[in-house]
Order: structure tokens, then sequence, then C-alpha cells
């Protein structure tokens, strides 16, 4: 076989090259690009073709004495300038040392231990010998099985299973989700005697007592004001702010007195400024209307006097985050107010998310919960409050003023939840 080297600036030329210098039965072994001149890689590319034809030369070359001479290559250079190599050429060279190296085995044979067909023989039955312990003891470096952490067998069941356990079928059936409903079955087991708790009568005790641990209340107000309180009512559409807010002054006055100021920033919705002058004048308090954000702080600046400041906001969808962010311009960080967020316990845990998502550009204190009384199952109490971690200040459960509403205590809270009834109407 005879391989041959070619330059050429492009395939059509170097592939014509090859036709003529090797004929047309040449094979193209390989082909690359090359970069080169005073330019290097910014200079011009020339593509490089390595060829062959399976023949011998057409003549040896004849030295200038007449003789033929060898087709050996003396050195590095002489091969690229000639840019010619051929197998036979390869196995002729005289001058180039082509024997290998010698091995571990061969070393230590005898100088002829090559040509012994007995030595060779042990030499192969050592290599395969040495493979085999090699094999062997890379076996034995394979990593150990990964072993799973050790559960105690309870949660292992529990978590199999948890809905075959009576606890957690009966928190389930309240409305509570399967993580909380989970949790509070693990927290009354560790409470009680696992047996006592699901066969005694008291188990409905039990679990309003474990529950009533997990609820954050935020305190309402059972006491007179020593220091001015300001509270804002936020949420979106429907959900009774502008009614709270006249259960939370008119419970307030009932129980200690004092001064109460009501402020309204709600002059979007038809008649609801005149709404919240009907119950200012029903329980002789001040209304204020405030239209532009730069009013806010002069309206609270005149009723300093006041223990508490009640104020009413316009209902905003979840999904209009430019009305929301305009109700922030009136209640700014620096009035230091109570963000209390309304939300109706009638919808979904996901839809209160989005309410609570959505209402977070402003700092929320406290949620209340209102419309209870519409619903069967308040387990989505404990559900969002877990999730949020956000104290509760009140339940409304209904429209009556002032009523219809309930001081949020943990113990209230489990009670209505667990309540067979599931509501939390008062009439």
């Amino acid at each position: 076989m005879q391989v041959k080297v070619f330059e050429a600036k492009d395939m059509a030329s170097g592939l014509k090259m090859v036709k003529e210098d090797l004929g047309p039965d040449a094979l193209i072994l390989s082909t690359r690009t090359l970069r080169g001149g005073k330019l290097g890689m910014l200079g011009k590319p020339a593509l490089e073709i390595t060829a062959a034809i399976d023949s011998n030369w057409p003549e040896q070359q004849k030295s200038p004495s007449g003789t033929p001479r060898k087709n050996t290559f003396t050195s590095l250079d002489r091969q690229q300038k000639d840019n010619t190599l051929t197998y036979q050429n390869l196995w002729q060279e005289d001058t180039i040392d082509t024997k290998p190296l010698p091995s571990a085995a061969t070393t230590a044979a005898k100088p002829d231990a090559g040509s012994d067909p007995l030595v060779l023989s042990r030499e192969i039955s050592e290599l395969r010998s040495i493979i085999d312990g090699l094999s062997r003891r890379l076996g034995g470096l394979d990593t150990p099985p990964v072993t799973r952490a050790y559960v105690e067998p309870e949660y292992t069941a529990r978590a199999v299973s948890r809905e075959e356990d009576p606890l957690v079928r009966l928190l389930l059936s309240r409305g509570i989700n399967h993580h909380v409903a989970d949790l509070v079955a693990r927290f009354t087991s560790d409470a009680i005697q696992p047996e006592k708790g699901k066969n005694s009568d008291n188990l409905q005790k039990i679990l309003i007592h474990a529950m009533s641990k997990l609820f954050t209340v935020a305190g309402p107000l059972n006491q007179k004001l020593a220091r001015q309180k300001r509270i804002s009512l936020i949420g979106p559409t429907g959900v009774g702010k502008t009614t709270t807010i006249a259960k939370i002054a008119a419970g307030y006055l009932n129980r200690f007195g004092g001064k109460v100021a009501l402020i309204t920033i709600d002059t979007y919705r038809i008649a609801a400024v005149e709404q919240l002058k009907v119950y200012g004048e029903i329980m002789n308090l001040p209304v204020e209307v405030v239209i532009k954000p730069g009013d806010m702080q002069a309206a609270l600046s005149r009723h300093s006097d006041c223990e508490l400041i009640l104020i009413d906001t316009a209902g905003r969808s979840p999904g209009n985050t430019m009305e929301i962010q305009d109700m922030c311009t009136f209640l700014k960080p620096e009035y230091g107010l109570e963000n209390h967020l309304l939300l109706p316990a009638t919808n979904r845990e996901i839809e209160l998310e989005t309410i609570i998502h959505k209402f977070s550009c402003l700092p929320i204190s406290n949620f209340i919960f209102s419309k209870v009384d519409e619903c069967r199952l308040l387990g989505v109490l404990l559900n969002i409050h877990y999730s949020q971690d956000t104290p509760i200040s009140y339940l409304t459960n209904g429209q009556r003023v002032p009523e219809d509403i309930i001081a949020a205590t943990p113990e209230t809270l489990a009670e209505l939840i667990m309540n067979p009834n599931g509501s939390g109407n008062n009439g």
C-alpha cells in the first residue's frame, strides 16, 4: 500500500492532484484544514488530503551511480519534504530503531526468551494471573449499598396507611389537609397513650386540646388601650371589611367607652362612604374621608386624641396588582398601622394563598376570617394559619353589628374546626 499526503487550496483541486498522482483507484484516508503562513491562524486555509493506493510505485528511483536506490527515509526532514510514506518503506527502514520496549515480564527473562515458546507460554500465564488478581481487587473496591436511615416502625406504618388511623380520618373529615392532619395526629399520639386516645369517648376533647397549641392569635381588644392603636382592614371585594370595622368599633365602645375614629379611603364603591357614615352616626363617631394619599397624615393628626382609629379600604381583586399598589400609597409604614387581612373562609386554600400573596405588598399583621357561618368545614383555618404562620385576630359569622364577631382564641378556633355541625353561627 502506498500512502501520500497532498496539500491543495480546495477539495476539487486536491482530488485532481490525487487522481493525477495515484490514479483513479486511489482511496482518500483523511482530510483536514490547515492554517499557516506568516499570518498563522489568520492566514488563508489550505486543505490537506491523505490518500493511498494498494500497489507499488511505478518505478524505483535510480541513484547517480546507476544502482537502485533504497526507498528509505533517513530523517523526518526528508519525510516532510517528500510528503510520501509507505508501509513498505517503513518496514525496510534500517536507520530507525523499531524494536518494541521490553515489558516487565521479558526484562526478567533471558535475552532470547522471546523466541522460546515455553517462555512465551509462561509469560502469558503470568499476565493472566495478574489480570485475574487485579479484577478481584477492583471487585473488592465496590461501594457498599446505601442503607436507608432507621425510622421508627410507628412512623413508617403511619406514612404508608395514615388514612387508616382513626385520628387522621377524623381530622380529614373536618377539612384539615393531609399534612396538617398527620401533624396533629402525631402530636396527639405523643401526648397521650395511642390506644387510650383512639378508643376513648374524649377523643374530641383531646384533639381540641392538641390542636389549640398549634394556633397563634393576635389578642383581641380585650382591655382599654393605654396608647393609640391604628388598624386598617384590607382584602378582596365582598369580604365584609366595612361591616367588620363597625363590629370592632361597637365592641370596643360597649366594653371600654373611650374615643374611636373611623377613616375610609373607599371612594370607588357606590355608597361605601355613606354606609360607614351611617355606622358613625349610630355610634356617634367621627368619620373621615381620605381621597388622596397625601391627606392621610392630616386625617390621622386630627384624631390624635383617639384611643382607636379604624381605617376602611376599598376591596381589590387579587388579580389587579395596580389597584393593590395604589392602596399601598395610602397605608404607608410610617403611619404605624396594623394591617388586618380579611379572608373569606368559604374560599379554597389555593385562592386564599393567592390573596395573601397579592396583598403581601403591605406588612400583614393579622388575619381575620369572615363568613365562617357559611362553611360546613373550617379546617381551612388551621391549614392557612399553619402554612403562613400569621396570627388570627377575629372571626366574623354573620351580618349583625356588633353581635356577629368572635375574638380569636386557640381554644375557640380548635372547637369551631372540630364542631361536627361545622358552623360558627351565633344566632
